[in-house]
């Protein structure tokens, strides 16, 4: 996907000519007033839309601990500050345990290998 050429440009300008004739020039009116009102519009958006955000004088950054990280010590992950589950809770029953005959590989131990299509009894 390129540019307009010159080809290009000629060839609209030839079917323009062919579909719109003597009203080529009222088109052209129109189409100009149309592009430069939705131009307007989005430059009234734009405005909007920097007028919205608050300024550099309002936002307040978090404090930030100025003691750096013990050696070793790795970042937070992504989940971090993420809620996890609540192991008061009475429906909580921890991590189920690893059941291979429900992974991936289909319970043979070959990583990737599709698992098995169960199969769909007949209605009758």
């Amino acid at each position: 996907m390129g540019s307009i050429g010159f080809e290009e440009m000629l060839i609209v300008a030839i079917v323009a000519i062919v579909i719109y004739g003597r009203d080529l020039p009222s088109v052209a009116r129109k189409v100009g007033r149309w592009y430069g009102k939705l131009k307007r519009q989005v430059t009234d958006m734009k405005d909007e839309i920097v007028r919205q955000i608050p300024d550099d004088d309002d936002f307040k950054a978090p404090p930030s601990s100025s003691e750096p990280d013990p050696p070793g010590h790795a970042p937070p992950s992504p989940s971090a500050g993420l809620p996890g589950p609540d192991p008061s809770d009475p429906e909580y029953k921890g991590a189920a345990p690893f059941d291979p005959s429900r992974s991936a590989a289909g319970g043979n131990g070959t990583p990737g290998a599709p698992a098995p299509i169960p199969e769909i009894p007949d209605k009758k």
